[in-house]
């Protein structure tokens, strides 16, 4: 299975790799893979396309990059598998420690109600 992703082309430069495209193209075999790591991947595509996830309100969902709904690829560092799982990696972090917030109870100060963003 072909997935396509975004380089962080500068950070590539900065590591001596060179990357010609923005774009990567990256074949991956998912029977290969373990079920936690096909799971995480999974849920960030968009046809071959690996995005970004983020919270919305309530819901946790594919980042638009524009208005006519054509979805955020996720950036990886480098154009190897490695790079693309610590994107993802990242990118869940990001999204767990949103929702953690999200349950965090409000904050009282000077008798005021302030949720913490």
């Amino acid at each position: 299975m072909i997935l396509r992703f975004e380089v962080n082309q500068a950070e590539a430069f900065r590591q001596g790799i060179n990357v010609p495209k923005s774009t990567c193209h990256l074949e991956v075999d998912p029977a290969t893979l373990d079920q936690t790591i096909r799971n995480l991947i999974a849920d960030r595509m968009d046809g071959i396309d690996v995005c970004r996830l983020d919270v919305w309100g309530t819901e946790i969902r594919k980042v638009p990059s524009s208005p006519d709904s054509v979805w955020h690829r996720i950036v990886a560092h480098g154009p190897d598998f490695e790079s693309l799982m610590a994107a993802i990696f990242e990118n869940e972090a990001d999204v767990t420690a949103q929702v953690e917030k999200a349950k965090s109870p409000p904050v009282i100060r000077s008798g005021l109600i302030s949720i913490p963003l």
